[in-house]
């Protein structure tokens, strides 16, 4: 070998040995950068996450300030996008104790790290202490967003919101933009608020807020209402939920000729599901209208009590009539409509039974509400009083349901 190629043969070792330290080193700057900073800095000087993580731990000693602020002014050298060491700088401001300084650092950290909570954490307790519900709620919903496990720890923070006035906007703003934690936040404010009165104007603010509020939404806040005795309440904001078209066809009874699909909340029609029985919405001769309601019954025993809707009658004397059509409906009992008391008791009348074949025919049935009686059910229901007498085939029609008051 010639003293050229020699030369060249080293010099090349030498590259490569020089290479394999510079990988080995990295490796092991990498290896202990979150668990032993300080010898991750001795493989490699410039190492961000140990910087970083060196930075954190001299800022948990008062005395050690200055590294910490060494540490983290390296490692934003180190990687100029993280923004996690101004957050290590924010907290060594809050303690020389310049506040204002610290808020722009933690809001540098937040921007340029999202996903680092700790800052986030800060800024909403900085900004709610300064009366900025809005601005906390931006980082409540990145915290929710990166985090959704957190819920849980942010549910007393978001019920004292919701029962907050000037939170009201800027939570139905928020919400507005569909986040994913919308649908838990209005059903843990529907479950869990112990002031109601505080925060029913939430429910509106979102209703009238773009997108309103979905029937799944209201349900849950509807059926609070019901449970507190605020019937009235209840009713009105369904209402006000309604559709325009809709909300011209308001009545004592609500689609009460079946014409659009039930929505099952508040005072629409809720229709369940039970084994044997078939409820549609069908066309057929004498309907009034387009549609009617059919039930078709597959000769079985059926604990029928599927069908039912919420009133809001004030006290006073009533009227309930309707159109039903018997199509070979095979019943002891017959199929029978009750109403009564939301809070429960003996039904306050029932219709004639149906069963048997034949035309359309009108039922009817006077009743009166009493003073404690703030809300009430309409509900179709087979009154069986043993098992044999739950059997029932055939199908029952039933159309242009109305309750009237009369003197």
């Amino acid at each position: 070998m010639t003293n050229a190629k020699r030369l060249g043969f080293w010099a090349a070792a030498g590259l490569l040995a020089f290479a394999a330290w510079r990988v080995a080193s990295l490796g092991l700057a990498d290896h202990y950068a979150e668990t032993n900073p300080e010898r991750a800095l001795f493989w490699r000087d410039d190492h961000p996450v140990a910087l970083l993580r060196a930075a954190e731990a001299a800022a948990e000693d008062p005395a050690r300030a200055a590294d910490a602020k060494a540490y983290a002014e390296q490692a934003l050298q180190a990687d100029p996008l993280d923004g996690r060491p101004y957050r290590v700088l924010a907290r060594l401001a809050l303690a020389a104790g310049d506040e204002a300084k610290a808020a722009d650092l933690f809001k540098i950290a937040a921007r340029r790290a999202p996903r680092d909570l700790p800052a986030h954490a800060w800024l909403i307790d900085h900004h709610l202490r300064n009366a900025r519900p809005t601005e906390a709620l931006g980082h409540i919903d990145t915290m929710l967003r990166v985090q959704p496990a957190l819920f849980p720890r942010f549910e007393p923070l978001l019920l004292a919101l919701a029962a907050a006035e000037p939170a009201h906007a800027p939570l139905a703003e928020a919400l507005a933009k569909q986040p994913p934690w919308r649908g838990r936040f209005l059903s843990l404010v529907a479950s869990k608020s112990t002031d109601l009165d505080a925060v029913a104007p939430l429910f509106d603010a979102v209703r009238k807020a773009p997108g309103g509020l979905s029937g799944n939404e209201l349900g849950p806040w509807l059926d609070r209402l019901v449970r507190e005795g605020r019937v009235g309440q209840a009713y009105l904001l369904w209402a006000a939920n309604l559709p325009p078209e809709r909300q011209a066809r308001l009545g004592n009874v609500f689609n009460g000729g079946f014409e659009h699909a039930p929505e099952a909340v508040g005072f629409d029609w809720r229709i369940g599901r039970v084994a044997g029985a078939r409820i549609s919405r069908l066309a057929g001769e004498g309907v009034g209208g387009r549609l009617a309601l059919q039930l078709a019954f597959e000769d079985r025993r059926v604990p029928f009590n599927h069908l039912r809707q919420m009133l809001a009658l004030p006290p006073g004397n009533y009227q309930l009539s309707l159109r039903a059509r018997p199509d070979n409906l095979r019943t002891e009992r017959g199929l029978v409509w009750e109403i009564s008391c939301v809070k429960g008791g003996a039904p306050l009348a029932a219709t004639a039974p149906l069963r048997g074949q034949g035309g359309w025919r009108e039922l009817a049935v006077a009743f009166t509400v009493p003073e404690d009686c703030p809300g009430q059910w309409l509900a179709l229901r087979l009154p069986a009083r043993i098992p044999a007498e739950q059997r029932i085939g055939g199908r029952a029609w039933f159309d242009d349901l109305k309750i009237t008051r009369v003197p």
